[in-house]
């Protein structure tokens, strides 16, 4: 693939394979409930949740390995590569020896855990018992996924993960037409996602960025990347906290905890959506700025820098202030329009994913440094401060106080950014990096003022639901067509370039 079409390529298939994967998703859910029943159907959730814990064990190698291999890369440094991957390998069949250990114990010693009846820890078990035979294929792929991302391959991965996601439609057509049973369903579900290890192996060897398959045990320099991941780990165990336990939170301290939750939960569709397709931005970027940091090459650092978190606000501009100015209709539509009261909070919260992810390229940055010390330091002690604001917050803004410590969370790190890492340690001018964040932002407000101003009268047409889905959709389609009038009137916005030019 030519470098210029790096970018553009990969960002397509990525969100391609992640709405297609939301599709599937959504379609899927009340059509499993209604084969197999909530009950049953909850069993699955069950054992892939039991599973997903267990992907702690990867320490952050996901991200560490990625920014070796591609700085090795860079470096000339292939037999290192090589090394380290093979490592991985052995590293990866006993994370997958201890997955599947873990799982069977589970399965063994497990029902008392459970609020379930017995019929049903006997579904689990079985579940459990197929993921712990599938966890080296699972885990298998992971090495080989890791190398080419770094080797700037993440488009291909994300076909491949198209047509796994196909075949996982497949699928669910498969079990409704034949009344296929719960364990045949789970473990042919099981095979198509363990099944990317060999496309994903097979591409690395063909391609060489492996020479081969054999396990290898250099763990001299496979300890070089372990270190990084550790602290890797330790930031993310910090984030994965601050985010998750804020529905805790709302339980246990809110006046009506589960009414608080359920709120949360449906507030949190438009902004995990964005997330997911903001996300798509990390894994882009860091092969990029670790070949950069590997070549000392300060101008393209700082050329990507500006211009990345230029378009990245953009881009997620695109995403998220539909949902900030049709808040009240897309609830009204989704939900009810007696939900309607929490547009204030998915407005602010949407904001908040804005104010976050506009810092993505710089963050890829600092990882592909490895000065992760402060940023590790910082989010402890800001996740510990957003969870007590959350906690103190319930009695007084319910559901909004996890918004709003969400703000406090993401505000923090933000000024980590700026008052530190842009200027001390990327040398760059922190009011160049916020005039790159504020000039898109600032046109989508006002493409956002104008757009509510004008009048839709869309009710002598429909009502109820119909009436509120028609209106987000016009809303979102008025002020996009402002927002790319004006980038492209003030010259922020040109896509030949973005296509064409790479950095």
């Amino acid at each position: 693939m030519k470098e210029r079409n790096y970018y553009f390529s990969t960002f397509f298939w990525s969100t391609f394979q992640k709405v297609l994967t939301a599709i599937v998703g959504f379609v899927s859910v009340p059509l499993l409930i209604g084969l197999y029943g909530k009950a049953d159907y909850g069993i699955l959730s069950i054992a892939t949740v039991c599973n997903g814990y267990m992907h702690l064990l990867d320490l952050g190698m996901n991200t560490g390995a990625v920014r070796y291999f591609a700085q090795w890369n860079a470096s000339g440094l292939k037999e290192k590569v090589f090394n380290v991957a093979r490592t991985n390998i052995t590293f990866y069949g006993i994370v997958a020896l201890i997955n599947a250990i873990g799982l069977i114990v589970i399965a063994m010693i497990g029902e008392p855990w459970f609020a379930i009846s017995h019929e049903q820890f006997l579904q689990l078990r079985t579940c459990l018992i197929i993921l712990a035979f599938f966890s080296i294929f699972s885990w298998g792929g992971t090495t080989f996924s890791q190398l080419l991302t770094a080797n700037k391959k993440m488009d291909f991965t994300m076909k491949v993960q198209s047509v796994q996601v196909i075949f996982r439609g497949g699928l669910i057509y498969a079990a409704l037409s034949s009344n296929m049973s719960l364990t045949w369903y789970f473990f042919w579900q099981t095979l198509i996602l363990s099944a990317l290890l060999i496309p994903y192996a097979y591409k690395c060897i063909k391609d060489g960025y492996i020479d081969s398959l054999r396990p290898a045990a250099h763990w001299t320099e496979f300890r070089e990347v372990l270190m990084y991941c550790l602290a890797i780990f330790a930031l993310s165990l910090f984030q994965i906290t601050a985010t998750q336990s804020r529905p805790i939170i709302l339980s246990a301290f809110a006046d009506d905890g589960a009414v608080c939750t359920a709120e949360f939960k449906i507030i949190e569709v438009a902004p995990s959506f964005i997330i997911m397709l903001g996300s798509t931005f990390s894994g882009i970027f860091l092969p990029k700025t670790s070949e950069m940091v590997a070549r000392k090459d300060v101008a393209a650092i700082e050329t990507f820098a500006y211009k990345w978190t230029r378009l990245t606000t953009i881009i997620v501009c695109f995403i998220s202030f539909p949902f900030i100015i049709g808040a009240e209709d897309f609830l009204s539509a989704y939900v009810g329009e007696q939900n309607a009261y929490l547009a204030p909070w998915l407005s602010l919260w949407c904001i908040t994913v804005l104010i976050q992810m506009h810092t993505t390229p710089g963050n890829s940055i600092v990882l592909a440094y490895g000065r992760t010390k402060k940023l590790v330091y910082v989010t402890a002690i800001d996740c510990i401060v957003s969870m007590v604001a959350n906690a103190m917050l319930c009695k007084y803004l319910q559901v909004g106080s996890a918004i709003v410590a969400y703000f406090f969370y993401v505000s923090i790190i933000i000024s980590l950014y700026y008052f530190h890492f842009y200027k001390s340690l990327l040398h760059l001018s922190r009011r160049k990096m916020l005039n790159c964040f504020l000039q898109p932002t600032l046109v989508a407000i006002v493409c956002a003022v104008i757009a509510q101003l004008i009048p839709l009268p869309l009710s002598e047409f429909f009502d109820g639901r119909l009436l509120y889905s028609s209106l987000f959709i016009a809303k979102a389609s008025i002020w996009t067509s402002l927002f790319v009038a004006m980038l492209v009137a003030f010259k922020m916005l040109d896509i030949k370039q973005l296509i064409n030019k790479s950095v």
